[in-house]
């Protein structure tokens, strides 16, 4: 009984609903892992779309992600590719050093504030955004996602 309890208000707290998907790229600010704002202005044109991964670098599943668009970086070249924790700067850069190499125009941002889910909407790790070059939310993964069907998504 407990248990259901536990479970019970822990959904409750955690209000999925009041943070939906943003449907269309959405204003933010995030932090550089030397903690300089960085907001989607800093951001450089994105020719084929922008996909969003809020992740944890301790997580097996955003560890397979990483790995997923690390198989084929030729694939992804004009689409911008935004990693984004909670977690230390220096856990993010580990993540960056051991999973990223191979994705060098990966844009890696820490979420200090914990405003991200009021940015993009409610997020486990990991989740993906996939947004098209007009900004438009195209789809919305919550478990790691091959990188064939993140391509079909844009």
């Amino acid at each position: 009984m407990r248990w259901l309890v536990l479970v019970s208000v822990g959904l409750l707290w955690a209000q999925p609903e009041k943070y939906p998907p943003a449907q269309t790229f959405p204003k933010f600010l995030l932090y550089t892992l030397d903690d300089k704002p960085f907001t989607e202005k800093d951001l450089p044109p994105a020719p084929r779309g922008r996909i969003v991964i809020f992740f944890d670098p301790y997580c097996d599943h955003c560890q397979k992600q990483a790995t997923f668009l690390a198989e084929n970086p030729k694939a992804l070249e004009g689409i911008q590719l935004i990693w984004v924790s909670t977690e230390t700067s220096a856990a993010i850069a580990d993540f960056r050093e051991k999973y990223l190499k191979k994705l060098p125009g990966a844009i890696v941002l820490r979420d200090k504030d914990f405003r991200f889910d009021s940015y993009f909407g409610y997020s486990i790790a990991p989740t993906t955004y996939v947004y098209d070059k007009a900004g438009r939310l195209k789809a919305v993964h919550k478990e790691e996602v091959p990188l064939s069907a993140l391509l079909r998504d844009l």
